[in-house]
């Protein structure tokens, strides 16, 4: 697999056309907040709060439905009942989560929010942060860059067993951005809110239009703001499991990094984070094969209202 594939395999949807099986899901004004697939429009087309044609292929929100606490209590109240359907056991239930994510509409203006799990079925932008700990070449011992990775839980409900970025987490509300670095780091790590607060840097955000189980199901626009965590060096602090989320973390040189990359270990996601890192850092350059489309691919542009 190249650098690219490792981009391709998360940025799936077309380009250029908008694949007949996905519906426009719309706000109650006409705004397009997402993709969703025909199977989860039907679904909608006996809930009295929404109208579905099929013809145009939308799902709308109604017109009445002009407040956030109206928009909240209707997808809740949904949500709640479709979980313990048969055909939302794996996707719905197993995935609930008892966390709220934002949608925005018009954009950086809440909208409603929507449990996490739900979110994934309704085709809707969603948010998260992805952390890029590392050592940097001129602190580490033998002078090579090193990253903390850790190896997901095999108990994990979704990528079980896989490799990951040092900490990543969903935005979810009514937390910001920086708030959730700093719990996530504390959470999933072990880390030090003061060590985080005092090394962390803001690097940028890598977005994507992910179909994380094939092109015939549901699509899910990804925006991810990413940080690099500087440590001083190997052994001061080490990040460590706290809540279960991390079965172990390994400090790997980019010798050992990159092939586990290329052969798929990670979860897709977060390939591509360490693909943008290594970019950033000047350590993939514009003589890789691709590289202009790896850069445009890592940073898309939705038609959807966002944060």
């Amino acid at each position: 697999m190249s650098l690219l594939d490792v981009i391709e395999k998360v940025d799936t949807f077309p380009y250029d056309h908008i694949p007949e099986h996905y519906y426009h899901f719309l706000a109650h004004d006409g705004v397009c907040i997402g993709y969703m697939t025909k199977d989860m429009a039907l679904m909608f087309d006996g809930e009295p709060e929404f109208s579905v044609d099929n013809g145009a292929k939308t799902v709308a929100m109604g017109s009445h439905l002009t407040t956030i606490e109206a928009r909240n209590e209707v997808c809740s109240s949904i949500a709640s009942r479709w979980r313990h359907l048969p055909q939302f056991s794996l996707s719905l239930d197993k995935g609930w989560r008892d966390e709220l994510y934002t949608v925005y509409n018009p954009s950086s203006t809440p909208y409603m929010l929507v449990e996490r799990a739900f979110s994934v079925l309704l085709g809707i932008v969603t948010y998260g942060v992805h952390i890029n700990g590392y050592v940097p070449a001129s602190k580490s011992k033998d002078g090579k860059l090193k990253m903390w990775i850790p190896r997901r839980s095999p108990t994990k409900s979704t990528f079980p067993g896989m490799l990951d970025n040092t900490v990543a987490g969903g935005l979810g509300y009514p937390y910001g951005i920086n708030h959730t670095v700093t719990k996530e780091c504390q959470e999933e790590a072990g880390l030090d809110a003061e060590f985080v607060k005092s090394h962390i840097k803001p690097t940028g955000v890598v977005s994507y239009m992910i179909q994380p189980h094939g092109p015939e199901h549901q699509v899910q626009p990804e925006v991810e703001y990413t940080f690099d965590l500087e440590f001083d060096d190997e052994t001061s602090v080490v990040p460590h499991p706290e809540d279960g989320e991390a079965e172990y973390f390994s400090l790997m040189t980019l010798d050992e990094l990159l092939p586990k990359v290329l052969a798929g270990e990670f979860k897709p996601n977060c390939g591509l984070i360490i693909v943008d890192f290594l970019i950033r850092h000047g350590l993939v350059g514009p003589e890789t094969p691709g590289y202009a489309e790896i850069v445009s691919r890592c940073h898309r542009r939705f038609p959807f209202p966002t944060l």
